[in-house]
């Protein structure tokens, strides 16, 4: 018997040794991060972007892999249920986060994940086809009041941060639009070219990225944007709104502590490159990183604020 306790015993010393020292490993296979939506939209073209330096300094590879539908919940209903190893995260935006949950029955809520960083908060601009016949906010609200619901308004996802902007829009005003429901920035995108629809919201980075098609009659914020001063916000032109479109990354509760400290780590020190500077200001893209416990705090603070919205809106499940 004194044998056999003492072979316990070292095992579990050597399990005791073994532990951090597997923890401290981390990452010994590559990470993945899921994004909720389509690929070529403004939550993936962030997510692409930091992935390369955000690798370089985890030590290690990161895959992106896009699962879209159900406005972002799908791919959120991933992450959540995803083995709590640290290899499986997501860059989950405002949408899936913080309305979604309101809307419908989902097996995932706030309280589903640990928090890594938020790794952007971009401004949301109203972007029409460069050959609209609109040329200011004022035009086009002009219009849709004179012809109430014949301007089709598409979405990405209804309770989505762009409709919810949508709905703000429409009661600030007195506009009255149709609104349409896509899966994602991209599949909204092509809907407007193709003329299904006359005007969505978008980050910036997605305006900047196909300016060659698409321009802005009025950036949803307060202020004027420091990369964007030539862009005109919708309250200079009588309907103060404020809509950012933010996101970051999440992990399934329960993730070993050093390899979300790793992540973390390597989620500024990605922010803080070069690289991904360069090119979040050819995006005109301001730098948001956020620690994950603040992240934690301010995701669950924008849950009920958006709780309350929604319920006004009559959208609330």
């Amino acid at each position: 018997m004194n044998i056999i306790k003492t072979v316990l015993a070292g095992l579990v010393g050597t399990m005791a040794i073994g532990a951090p020292a597997l923890a401290q490993d981390f990452p010994a296979k590559p990470v993945t991060i899921i994004v909720p939506f389509s690929a070529g939209g403004g939550t993936d073209i962030t997510t692409r972007t930091l992935a390369g330096p955000m690798a370089k300094a985890l030590g290690g590879e990161i895959v992106v892999k896009n699962t879209a539908g159900a406005g972002g919940t799908i791919g959120a209903a991933e992450t959540a249920r995803a083995r709590a190893d640290g290899y499986t995260v997501g860059m989950m935006p405002v949408g899936p986060m913080t309305t979604q949950p309101h809307l419908r029955e989902l097996p995932y809520d706030p309280d589903s994940f640990d928090y890594v960083c938020q790794a952007y908060s971009a401004p949301s601009s109203l972007v029409v086809r460069q050959d609209s016949p609109f040329q200011s906010l004022d035009d086009m609200l002009t219009y849709a009041k004179e012809n109430p619901g014949e301007l089709n308004y598409g979405v990405q996802a209804v309770g989505s941060i762009p409709h919810v902007a949508g709905l703000g829009l429409a009661s600030a005003s007195g506009a009255e639009f149709t609104f349409i429901p896509y899966k994602g920035s991209a599949p909204t995108f092509k809907a407007m070219l193709d003329g299904s629809i006359d005007m969505f919201v978008a980050h910036i980075s997605f305006l900047t990225q196909n300016s060659d098609q698409v321009r802005s009659i009025a950036m949803l914020t307060s202020d004027r944007v420091s990369t964007a001063e030539d862009l005109p916000t919708a309250a200079e032109q009588g309907v103060p709104m404020n809509f950012p479109i933010w996101g970051g990354i999440v992990a399934p509760k329960g993730i070993p502590a050093e390899a979300k400290a790793a992540l973390e780590a390597a989620c500024e020190a990605g922010m803080n490159s070069d690289a991904f500077k360069a090119r979040m200001a050819e995006l005109r893209m301001p730098i948001a990183f956020m620690g994950g416990d603040d992240f934690e705090a301010f995701v669950k603070s924008e849950f009920d604020k958006n709780d309350k919205l929604l319920t006004e809106a009559g959208l609330k499940k």
